[in-house]
């Protein structure tokens, strides 16, 4: 299932801020935060197999158990609500809250260390409706930079590579649902008026000016000053770069083998090779 917009559901900003404002209290879990640069990517499990709050690594999870709401979902009456009017509880498999701020996402694919669980216990449908959001969110697919506006239902085919950019202080909150792929009758979502499987309407683009040679140039100065101490920093400027002008395809990875290779630190090009076999090509659930 490509990304797409699905439909828009209704928010009722009271009754969410209360919610919110009750899970800022949880623990939240900073798992998956070696994806980021510049922050955590934190999240809380709302619904889960076996009903466990746990640590937020899905693979860490009893997957021969039922899911439901988790002891955190139970104190958030909207957003519990929302989940079961929105969602096929049936195929329903993990629901997190997810916030991050001032970061960026590395290009990357999830589901990769899943590949050995079931079909009926697997992550294979993923959907997204933003809580709190601003002009300077983006997500991207491929080479397309988008924005999912708040209250929109999306489709994320994380089976693509993608990356987020949290480019401002405040919060992005995103309600991430996962189903399995089992087959059903009914729809993974029970909106009313959800449209067609459209992809990424034009409107919700981000129109980016092309990357100038001397733009690709300045990038290849940071060669000078590539450590395996400064490469996140170098991966946080090429990623940035990115949501705002057009690299063309796969500007992010390519850009940071060439830096990499280009510098005087051997061990930057071992180690910009191997993150990207990790996030985009292959690993396991033990890595």
């Amino acid at each position: 299932m490509r990304t797409h917009y699905v439909a828009d559901t209704s928010l009722d900003d009271t009754r969410l801020a209360k919610d919110l404002e009750q899970s800022d209290s949880f623990p939240w879990s900073e798992a998956y935060s070696d994806y980021v640069f510049g922050g955590a990517w934190k999240s809380c499990m709302l619904w889960a197999r076996g009903g466990d709050a746990g640590d937020g690594v899905v693979t860490n999870y009893d997957h021969g158990r039922p899911a439901t709401f988790t002891q955190f979902g139970n104190q958030l009456p909207y957003l519990r609500e929302l989940i079961t009017t929105v969602a096929d509880l049936d195929r329903l498999n993990f629901v997190r809250l997810a916030k991050v701020q001032n970061s960026v996402i590395i290009p990357h694919r999830d589901l990769l260390e899943l590949s050995e669980l079931a079909d009926d216990t697997r992550n294979a449908h993923r959907m997204h409706i933003p809580l709190v959001t601003n002009e300077d969110c983006f997500f991207n697919e491929g080479n397309t930079v988008f924005r999912m506006r708040k209250g929109e239902v999306w489709f994320l085919d994380a089976s693509e590579i993608h990356s987020v950019a949290v480019l401002s202080a405040e919060e992005r909150v995103h309600l991430m649902l996962d189903f399995v792929n089992v087959p059903s009758a009914k729809p993974l979502i029970t909106i009313e008026g959800r449209s067609a499987d459209a992809g990424i309407p034009q409107d919700r683009t981000v129109e980016r000016p092309p990357l100038t040679d001397a733009d690709r140039a300045r990038l290849m100065q940071l060669a000078d000053v590539v450590t395996m101490e400064t490469i996140n920093e170098i991966f946080s400027i090429v990623i940035k770069k990115h949501f705002r002008y057009d690299g063309g395809d796969d500007f992010v990875w390519n850009t940071m083998i060439d830096i990499a290779r280009a510098s005087a630190d051997p061990a930057a090009l071992r180690h910009v090779e191997e993150l990207r076999r990790y996030y985009t090509l292959e690993r396991s659930a033990s890595e």
